[in-house]
C-alpha cells in the first residue's frame, strides 16, 4: 500500500473545500512546493497532504492505490 508524506503539496480551495483536480476528477499531487505555488489563483494555497481535511486525505490514498 502506498502512503503519501508531509512533502507532498496539493494546491487547496480552504473556502470552498476543494483541492485542485484534473479534467477526470483526481486531485494533482505536487512534489515541489515552489512548482505549486507557481500554479495557484487567488483564493487557492499551498497546503501539504497532512493538512487536507480528513475526507480529502482519504479520497487521495484511494487515488494513489487504485
Amino acid at each position: 500500500m502506498k502512503q503519501l508524506a508531509q512533502t507532498d503539496y496539493v494546491i487547496y480551495d480552504k473556502a470552498n473545500d476543494n483541492p485542485l483536480q484534473d479534467s477526470y476528477g483526481r486531485v494533482i499531487l505536487f512534489g515541489d512546493k515552489e512548482e505549486a505555488i507557481n500554479d495557484c489563483y487567488g483564493n487557492e494555497a499551498v497546503v501539504s497532504y497532512t493538512d487536507l481535511p480528513m475526507h480529502w486525505k482519504l479520497e487521495l490514498l484511494n487515488q494513489i492505490n487504485s
